[in-house]
């Protein structure tokens, strides 16, 4: 991944010197509302170490050079910045740091807004923190606070407030999550699905579109079991479209469903299963 983008303003300049323009948003993509140099900095002290939360900047050596370190959480890469008229953006959620600045070196940094101390992100940890915070779609009706990192929540999902769900998961548009749910790690559940009380996901479970789930072998309206039986899918699982499973279910360690299968009872690891009722086809070879 390069996440490297380079600003370079045409040299204007002639037999007399140079002649560099900075523009509000035609050379330069953003408002300009501040801007700051840093000179005689110290080869060995490097400087930086923050990200900004909204805040983008460009940095231009416009004498000497200095070697900028970006980082985006996942991983880093070092660049000079050497040209006077070529400058190195800076976006929000990058982590930078300055080193091995040249005796000479003079940078300049263009800026979209005023300094305020809030934007800043002072400590890497808080930084991996923030940058791999759950996204939640703010079209969404979520309630509960115990989402793990990484995890992207659409557009009008509805999520009771003591559902647990763990990292790296996926929820797509048109979901509904009740309290009495456990979904684990790198889950995908896609549109279309209800996960009702009492159901559990492992981690890696995929859960097609339109899949149905139920907790209560015999519903009534306005009359609630004490307690609903457990529906358990097991990790590596998948559950193809518009599958139905019944309450109680366990449906075992890398086992797949069927797309329109109606599982009728538990389902052993790395089965294939189809149909109404759902049937054995075949076992998945660990080979």
């Amino acid at each position: 991944m390069n996440f490297i983008e380079w600003i370079e303003i045409p040299n204007l300049g002639d037999h007399r010197g140079s002649l560099v323009v900075f523009e509000s948003n035609k050379n330069i993509p953003f408002d300009i509302k501040r801007l700051y140099y840093i000179l005689d900095a110290k080869p060995v002290v490097p400087r930086g170490f923050h990200a900004h939360r909204e805040l983008n900047q460009i940095a231009f050596c416009i004498k000497g050079k200095c070697k900028m370190l970006m980082d985006n959480g996942v991983e880093k890469q070092e660049v000079w910045i050497e040209q006077s008229n070529k400058g190195l953006l800076i976006p929000p959620l990058i982590w930078h740091e300055m080193h091995d600045f040249s005796d000479d070196c003079i940078m300049l940094v263009l800026a979209s807004d005023y300094y305020d101390e809030s934007d800043y992100i002072r400590k890497y940890d808080e930084f991996t923190e923030f940058i791999n915070r759950p996204f939640i779609h703010p079209l969404s009706d979520v309630k509960s606070k115990k989402i793990g990192q990484k995890t992207k929540i659409w557009q009008f999902s509805v999520i009771f407030q003591n559902a647990v769900i763990g990292e790296n998961c996926n929820i797509c548009a048109h979901t509904l999550i009740e309290n009495d749910v456990q979904i684990g790690n790198n889950v995908t559940i896609k549109s279309g699905v209800y996960i009702w009380d009492g159901i559990v996901l492992e981690d890696n479970v995929f859960i097609g579109p339109c899949v149905v789930f139920t907790n209560d072998k015999k519903p009534r309206s306005k009359q609630y079991p004490d307690k609903f039986p457990k529906t358990i899918i097991e990790k590596g699982a998948s559950i193809g479209a518009n599958a139905t499973i019944l309450p109680g279910i366990r449906i075992g360690e890398n086992a797949i469903v069927g797309a329109g299968a109606v599982v009728t009872k538990d389902v052993p690891a790395n089965a294939i299963v189809i149909g109404n009722p759902a049937n054995i086809k075949e076992f998945i070879s660990n080979d």
